[in-house]
């Protein structure tokens, strides 16, 4: 049977795994040589981020948040080291509204593949015995049960 991880794990798997990949998908950016291009490319290539972040994610709406604090906090930190004059073609004073934007478009990828990952959770779990039966009275325990509630049996290890 497949071990299920913590969903905080999974929410901190990402938030990391989008932080990391916003960043180094800004990097192209540096080399084009046209860099309004970048404001047509990113949202789509954020969007692509978020659909591979939030695989790691069981909830749809925990995809959605870790992809976007990840995608915000790696634009954002790529922002202010390759570009501190700010996005091309963008108001100076305004740059954050950029990078909530990228990062709103990076959580929509996220809350997409989160929903498939509360699927296959579920699928999961519906196949699992969800309790086993005490073998002196009949009674049903839970499936890590030492001794039956009704009875006080000791049950066998499972």
């Amino acid at each position: 049977m497949p071990a299920v991880r913590n969903p905080l794990t999974g929410l901190a798997l990402t938030i990391l795994s989008a932080l990391g990949l916003s960043f180094l998908v800004g990097l192209p950016i540096l080399f084009l040589p046209a860099p309004e291009i970048a404001l047509l490319y990113l949202p789509f290539a954020l969007f692509g981020i978020g659909m591979f972040a939030g695989r790691s994610s069981y909830i749809g709406f925990m995809g959605f948040a870790g992809a976007t604090l990840g995608a915000f906090a790696g634009t954002y930190v790529f922002r202010i080291l390759f570009l501190p004059a700010g996005w091309p073609m963008w108001p100076l004073g305004w740059e954050i509204l950029l990078d909530v934007g990228f990062a709103l478009a990076c959580g929509l990828g996220g809350l997409a593949t989160g929903k498939l990952g509360l699927r296959r959770l579920e699928r999961l779990t519906a196949n699992t015995p969800k309790v086993r039966r005490c073998r002196k009275c009949g009674a049903k325990v839970g499936l890590t049960a030492r001794k039956c509630w009704d009875c006080k049996a000791y049950l066998p290890p499972t």
